[in-house]
């Protein structure tokens, strides 16, 4: 016997914050090393572009704006504020407009300098330092969806400072590879997912305390001749939404229809989507605003696999404050123990809250609650959920900070019978747990991917 929600044993647990690493190192040693960090392809990184190469980040520079091709640009990461800037064309070479002292420039063949030897034809990234207000960057962006791999390697000369090297998606948040680069330590890693249209991938060389000079970077990006999705299993970025009553998923082509619910009839109706240009940085274009009582839900044969690690991840940002709960993401099916369950509570506090199977015994399923403190209502905040092995890890703006035990044996048995929705909770009946307000660039991916 299988008990509803009402019956499941739930745990609430307040934790406060933690920057600790959600997966531990990357890899992050000689060049070929391999820890099989979260994230990371598990094999050896190549040395040279590999088969289906699209850009080569170092032999595609050619001191132009957008290098060989027009793959490439080359910026100034403002860190924190979300905005980039080009760099300055020079004498072969990218300078920095907020600090002249973020340079890009390549390694000249036959070069002796030490990252040109272990990097043969890789970039040269110089950083002015922590003080500085801004980071050099690289930054390739996808004209297809299609599945990609990113390979990169980074060295820092002896005797400079730690830099940090970061690669991600779209914003520093949304990091897909993180780690600090010793003087005279390689750092290698490759990673293989969906990409769609749009999207910019970006390396920045990120100095915690004095800058480098010279540091060599590579970054290979190929097609591997997967099938597109591979890993992707929605994806809603809202950019190119019409204002109709329906939102494509960029990955599977499912519809997510837009419902306007009323309390009286207790009936829902499809309504027009209202979309908005103020999202968490000009890049990311539209994003959707939900009112009270409005919804998206997939179409109801569209479930989600929770077979294998997963991860959840959107931008949020509140209009209303919630009187109760206001519920951001579900697809959680307390019968049969899959999906996840997020939202954000005012009963105690401002917080975040997660909802999953923990255990299933004797055909129970046993929820556990995870709350952590919820950093700002009016302001926009990244939303990352990753059930991985024993354990559910909740992160805000790349930054890990609460977990959720699980039993690791029972991936396989989770199954949920509900479509995903935003901005509601649909399971049980009647609905509710509306909120008020909008989301962007919603995605659920097969794979566990890092907070930091």
């Amino acid at each position: 016997m299988v008990l509803s929600r009402r019956a499941v044993v739930l745990a609430l647990v307040l934790l406060g914050a933690c920057s600790e690493s959600l997966f531990g190192a990357h890899r992050a040693a000689q060049a070929g090393g391999d820890d099989g960090g979260g994230g990371s392809d598990g094999g050896s990184v190549p040395e040279t572009c590999p088969s289906g190469c699209i850009a080569d980040a170092g032999a595609d520079f050619d001191g132009t704006a957008g290098g060989k091709g027009g793959h490439w640009r080359y910026l100034e990461d403002h860190r924190n504020s979300h905005s980039w800037v080009p760099m300055t064309v020079g004498n072969n070479e990218l300078i920095g407009a907020a600090d002249p002292a973020n340079r890009i420039t390549q390694c000249a063949p036959g070069s002796t300098l030490p990252a040109c030897r272990a990097l043969p034809g890789a970039l040269l990234v110089s950083t002015a330092g922590a003080q500085s207000v801004a980071d050099p960057a690289i930054e390739f962006k996808a004209t297809t969806n299609q599945v990609i791999q990113l390979s990169l390697r980074a060295l820092v000369p002896s005797g400079a400072a730690d830099q940090t090297i970061r690669l991600y998606r779209n914003s520093r948040e949304d990091a897909l590879f993180t780690s600090t680069a010793t003087a005279g330590l390689p750092v290698a890693d490759a990673i293989t997912l969906d990409a769609m249209a749009g999207d910019r991938f970006l390396v920045a060389v990120a100095p915690s305390g004095g800058g480098a000079t010279n540091v060599g970077l590579q970054l290979f990006v190929n097609t591997t001749g997967a099938q597109f999705p591979s890993t992707c299993q929605l994806a809603l970025p809202f950019t190119n939404a019409s204002g109709a009553n329906t939102v494509t998923d960029q990955c599977r082509g499912a519809m997510f229809t837009h419902y306007a619910y009323t309390y009286a009839t207790g009936t829902r109706t499809p309504a027009a989507v209202s979309l908005n240009m103020t999202g968490p940085f000009l890049e990311q274009g539209n994003v959707v605003n939900l009112k009270t009582n409005e919804y998206l839900q997939s179409t109801l044969n569209d479930t989600l696999d929770w077979s294998h690690d997963t991860t959840v991840q959107f931008w949020v940002q509140f209009l209303q404050p919630p009187s109760d709960s206001a519920w951001l993401f579900s697809d959680q099916d307390p019968d049969v123990g899959g999906g996840l369950g997020i939202y954000v509570s005012a009963i105690s506090g401002t917080n975040l809250v997660v909802t999953a199977c923990t255990d299933i015994s004797q055909g129970i399923a046993t929820f556990g609650t995870q709350a952590v403190t919820y950093p700002g209502l009016t302001s926009w905040q990244f939303v990352r959920v990753v059930r991985s092995g024993g354990s559910v890890s909740i992160c805000l703006n790349g930054q890990r900070v609460g977990s959720l035990a699980v039993n690791s044996s029972i991936s396989s048995m989770l199954k949920t019978f509900n479509p995903p929705a935003l901005g509601i909770e649909d399971s049980p009946m009647p609905l509710g747990g509306y909120f008020d307000g909008k989301l962007d660039d919603v995605r659920v991916i097969a794979g566990a991917l890092p907070c930091n």
